[in-house]
């Protein structure tokens, strides 16, 4: 297997697919199968290495502590080549309308799957945050991108306002009375701007049925913070790096269980940048995390989704202290969480 495995990348990769193919009808299905797989997962391993810029986001530019190691422990599959989506035939359901902070109805959730995604970021404004605002892990409010800013070599798309920057910690309720601070870390907070309370947005309770904790979450009433295998269920499909809308921000399209394109439910996960331990922006248009509610019960563990120009993953690690971005769900009471 393995020999015919060489044969078929090396007719893939110097000689061309119809070589290959050829080849391949030769064979058996079974092998069949299995020979174009590993040619596929080679061949897009090859691409990816091409394109690849060479962008750590691992590597905190203002920290002097060291990150625990990322662990992507879900890559996505295969997606389709770069076309040109204006956000056209994307079904709302009707009655469950998104109502932001601001009292903005922004319509009906989009149906990936049996999961009920809002159609902007938490925080979302069209003027003032276009890209959503960044949370902290477990904090009701968020706050703007914008100075002080870690070094970058591209463009800065700042928001309206920005935070306070003042030292951790603090305690959850305390927090709720000012809104637009940022609690960077200190001696006494190296990882985490309060207590390591897995509660604030981990709403689990026997059973694992979900309750939505309404005094820390974000989201508005009816939604609340996405959990672990909502994302595992959306990044399955995916666009490339795109511009959405024309002259916006950048970022990618999932669609989840449905093969990506312009007829299916779909949401939009602009590249909003994050911000750092010590309050830093940076990397906006070019990453982005999001936020799930899964918190893996030590410093450094929490679970998100990682988007950036080359691929788009869920992983394990992040500190409560840096601020990232929150696509909230439809908030199912008495829904149980995988």
């Amino acid at each position: 297997m393995k020999k015919i495995f060489v044969i078929a990348l090396g007719l893939m990769l110097c000689s061309g697919a119809a070589d290959a193919q050829n080849l391949l009808d030769k064979l058996g299905k079974t092998v069949q199968k299995k020979v174009a797989e590993k040619v596929t997962d080679a061949v897009n391993k090859e691409v990816r290495k091409a394109v690849s810029k060479g962008k750590n986001r691992n590597q905190d530019p203002q920290a002097d502590g060291q990150t625990p190691a990322q662990q992507p422990v879900s890559a996505v599959s295969v997606h389709k080549p770069l076309v040109k989506d204006e956000g056209q035939n994307i079904p709302r359901q009707e009655g469950l309308d998104y109502i932001d902070e601001y009292g903005i109805n922004h319509g009906g959730g989009i149906l990936i799957g049996d999961v009920l995604w809002a159609p902007v970021n938490c925080g979302y404004h069209e003027t003032d945050y276009p890209y959503g605002k960044l949370y902290q892990w477990g904090r009701k409010h968020g706050q703007g991108y914008g100075a002080p800013y870690v070094k970058e070599e591209y463009e800065i798309n700042p928001d309206k306002t920005t935070a306070e920057i003042v030292p951790a910690p603090v305690k959850p309720a305390e927090a709720l009375k000012y809104p637009d601070r940022f609690y960077a870390r200190s001696d006494m907070a190296l990882f985490n701007w309060t207590d390591n309370d897995m509660s604030l947005w981990c709403p689990l309770v026997f059973e694992g049925k979900a309750t939505k904790h309404p005094e820390y979450d974000p989201c508005p009433e009816g939604w609340r913070v996405p959990e672990l295998f909502d994302f595992y269920s959306l990044v399955v499909h995916y666009s490339d790096f795109v511009q959405y809308p024309e002259g916006g921000p950048k970022g990618r399209w999932f669609s989840g269980p449905a093969e990506y394109g312009t007829d299916v439910p779909r949401i939009f996960l602009p590249a909003t940048g994050m911000r750092t331990r010590d309050g830093g922006s940076h990397s906006r248009d070019s990453q982005a995390i999001y936020w799930s509610l899964r918190h893996g019960g030590g410093e450094g563990l929490i679970w998100h989704l990682y988007l950036n120009e080359d691929e788009a993953t869920v992983d394990p690690s992040a500190f409560p202290h840096e601020a990232y971005s929150v696509r909230c769900v439809k908030d199912i009471e008495g829904q149980t969480l995988k």
